[in-house]
């Protein structure tokens, strides 16, 4: 029997582990069928701190290349210094992660809740709406490339991932990440194109000119987007699986797994990122370029989701270190108040950028500079407001949506009790 580590704060209760990691027994480290979300005590720290520094890094890659930038040829040796690491270190990684951690927090839920199969489609369901709403405004008032709204839909498809076996998940997760390139070929055979992108308004005040402008873009999203979306949701799927096997709460505690995940997941990033650089000029454009096109995007999202394991692995091993979970408590709070903390970046990124005519102007420098300032404002924030709340206050309200006036209740019990 291993003791439980004291950066652990959920119940975690280990059975000899089998040979095969698909026989797992069901996770035991939640208490299941109890329709209720958990209380911060009952959260295990590794994931709450891997899910803060995917929001952390989700900004970054927002304020980078997402505000309009000025062309590169007029970057200085700091702007493409920046460019270039943080393409390697930030590009597609921590959306990666987001997603990862979504499905192992679905899956999570659906065990809290599986004496009932009618009240965990319940939950689920009424869980995926609130996010699509929030989301759609999310998209169409602040930011268009906004990962709520397609989270929540890829969310309905995902509770068919409920009843089937960790074999079938697995084989699907491949299909899905192969799907974008079937129906790449079958558009490019019947000769589809997507829209040209939008243009920009010209006219009307700021906020106005800048709704105008992205609802465009929202619209132009939704139509060329969706085809990447199968890639995330084998993420999602994936995570599904993962919590199953206990994958996080045995990270959490097993030195030998983490450094095991580690030294295979930093091979292959290293050799899939040599790969990208490389590739673009070992193959002509001109020799079969479709294939080229294929090859080249699959193994970009090798290197980034392989990048994302080391992330994890490397995570786990630094949480195991005596001291650090203490020193990665204001970690933790952003992870706890994600939700939150996604909707305020735009929020106070757009605002900015109306207020100081920003947009298009962002240049690595720049853009890294405006991640930290928000960040010197989410962090701070997300501390003081879980010393005085159990929940952020966007959290707050997902779960008195998914729960209804049973959580209302129960959360009045707590305070008064507390």
């Amino acid at each position: 029997m291993i003791s439980k580590p004291a950066y652990m704060t959920a119940a975690s209760t280990r059975s000899q582990t089998p040979s095969h990691v698909f026989e797992l027994p069901p996770p035991q480290w939640i208490e299941a069928n109890d329709v209720r979300p958990l209380t911060g005590q009952e959260r295990l720290a590794l994931v709450d701190a891997l899910r803060g520094l995917a929001i952390l890094g989700v900004l970054v890659a927002y304020t980078m290349w997402n505000l309009g930038s000025p062309p590169a040829e007029t970057y200085g040796q700091v702007d493409r210094v920046l460019d270039s690491v943080l393409t390697t270190l930030v590009d597609s990684k921590f959306v990666s992660i987001f997603a990862f951690l979504f499905g192992v927090g679905t899956a999570q839920q659906w065990r809290r809740n599986d004496s009932d199969p009618a009240q965990r489609t319940t939950v689920h369901v009424r869980r995926m709406s609130f996010l699509l709403v929030v989301g759609l405004i999310h998209a169409v008032l602040l930011r268009n490339g906004d990962i709520l709204a397609p989270y929540a839909i890829l969310g309905f498809m995902l509770l068919a991932a409920r009843t089937r076996s960790n074999r079938t998940l697995v084989v699907a997760a491949v299909v899905l990440a192969v799907l974008p390139y079937v129906v790449q070929v079958g558009m490019h055979t019947l000769g589809l194109t997507f829209p040209d992108r939008p243009s920009s308004a010209s006219e009307g005040a700021a906020w106005t000119r800048y709704w105008k402008e992205n609802f465009e873009w929202v619209r132009y999203w939704y139509i060329t987007s969706p085809l990447g979306w199968p890639r995330i949701l084998a993420l999602m799927v994936v995570g599904v699986v993962a919590d199953r096997v206990r994958l996080m709460p045995r990270l959490a505690e097993d030195r030998r797994l983490a450094l095991r995940m580690l030294l295979m997941a930093l091979p292959a990033a290293a050799i899939t990122k040599v790969a990208v650089v490389l590739l673009p000029d070992l193959w002509a454009a001109s020799r079969a370029p479709l294939l080229r096109g294929i090859v080249l995007n699959q193994t970009y999202f090798l290197s980034a989701w392989s990048l994302a394991a080391v992330y994890i692995a490397a995570f786990a091993l630094l949480c195991q270190r005596p001291g650090w979970p203490a020193r990665l408590a204001w970690l933790r709070a952003v992870g706890r108040m994600a939700f939150t903390n996604y909707l305020t970046q735009a929020l106070i990124v757009v605002s900015a950028c109306l207020a100081f005519e920003l947009f298009d102007t962002v240049t690595p420098t720049r853009g890294v500079l405006f991640a930290l300032g928000v960040m010197a404002i989410q962090i701070p924030f997300s501390v003081w407001w879980l010393g005085r709340f159990e929940y952020g206050p966007v959290e707050w309200l997902w779960r008195r949506a998914t729960y209804g006036a049973a959580f209302a209740t129960r959360r009045r019990r707590v305070s008064s009790e507390g």
